[in-house]
This record gives C-alpha cells, sequence and structure tokens, in this order.
C-alpha cells in the first residue's frame, strides 16, 4: 500500500489501538501514529483496519455537510468466464438486493434517499466499484448497510431474471456508443 509506505507498519500489528463505532458500536482498530500530509491540507484522516484486515483509509473535511464512501473490488469484467459473459456486473446488480442484515432490497436505496444522498456502482474492466454520498449524521448507516453487501448478501431466486434483463439492457444500449466499442476492443485484446 503506497500510501502507507511512510508509516511503521511492516508488519501490519503494531500501533493500532482497539475502538468502536459511536452508533452502531461495530468493533475496528484505528492507527494511533503520525500521519505525513501536505502543511495546506486542512483534512483530518484515519488509517483504520476492519475486523477481516480490510485497512481503510478515510479522510474528513470538515467544509462539508455530506459523507461519501466508495468501495472497490478487485474484481471486474475481463474474469468473466467466456460461458458466462456479464457475471460481475450481474454480481453488482444482485448486492443491492437485500443482505442477511437488511433483507429487504429497497432498504439501501430508500436509507440513502431519505438522508439526501445518492449512490451507484459500476463494473470496469478490472474491478468494480460501489460509492454513496450522503448527509453527515446517516453515514455509519449507509456504510454498514454497504458493507453488508460484501459480508452476508441473499442473491435472492425471485431476483434472478429481473437482474438478468437489466443487465442485458445495459448492454445492448451501449453497443452503438463508441467509447464503448473502444473499451471493448481493449477487452478483447488484453490477456489478464
Amino acid at each position: 500500500m503506497d500510501f502507507c509506505k511512510n508509516y511503521p507498519l511492516s508488519d501490519w500489528t503494531s500501533g493500532f489501538e482497539h475502538r468502536k463505532t459511536s452508533v452502531l458500536q461495530l468493533p475496528y482498530e484505528e492507527y494511533t501514529g503520525p500521519m505525513d500530509k501536505s502543511a495546506s491540507d486542512t483534512n483530518n484522516y484515519k488509517l483504520i483496519r476492519l475486523p477481516n484486515n480490510l485497512v481503510v483509509m478515510c479522510a474528513q473535511d470538515l467544509t462539508t455537510e455530506t459523507s461519501a464512501a466508495t468501495m472497490s473490488v478487485n474484481v471486474g469484467s475481463s474474469m468473466d468466464p467466456v460461458e458466462l459473459q456479464g457475471l460481475a456486473h450481474f454480481l453488482e446488480h444482485m448486492l443491492f438486493m437485500g443482505t442477511e442484515k437488511y433483507p429487504d432490497e429497497d432498504e439501501y436505496k430508500t436509507y440513502i434517499s431519505q438522508h439526501s444522498g445518492d449512490y451507484n456502482a459500476s463494473t470496469d474492466f478490472f474491478e468494480t466499484t460501489f460509492y454513496f454520498d450522503i448527509a453527515n449524521n446517516a453515514f455509519e448507516g449507509a456504510l454498514d448497510r454497504l458493507a453488508s453487501f460484501f459480508t452476508s448478501p441473499l442473491f435472492k431466486k425471485d431476483c434472478v431474471d429481473r437482474e438478468l434483463c437489466a443487465v442485458d439492457s445495459e448492454y445492448k444500449g451501449m453497443l452503438n456508443n463508441d467509447f464503448w466499442r473502444g473499451y471493448q476492443i481493449e477487452c478483447k485484446l488484453s490477456d489478464p
């Protein structure tokens, strides 16, 4: 992790203290050592490690009224099996359809909308990215809902046909787009 190269974390076990989030009391560890940043940078930063060992860099800008998060996973359309083209994009769609903790398929969308937020996701060649922005006081709830996509998705059978059609429709809608055509050529010529 390049952004951490100057920190004394060669084994990623020292310098972290156990903490819990304020609202949901979720456990995490926070790096408490010094962090280098530009003198003109007024943002606050935290380096945290989640119970699953995912390391996250958090940035806070006190001049905004909203918070945002992005989660990228290193799986994209280039990893689709030949016989299942579109699988990564389909799975992106299915993650929005409910989780064990939040089983209603509209829960994420409703929560984000009720708190002046916006969300989306995209499947690229090498990665799939999920993101949202929301009112500051609703950030933890949105982050918990997003995190549950990756810890306990339901992959509901009754959503499969509808989401397959949605992915197919998005694909067909891009067929005449020159940027998309160039992207498809790049995909076909690469050897991931």
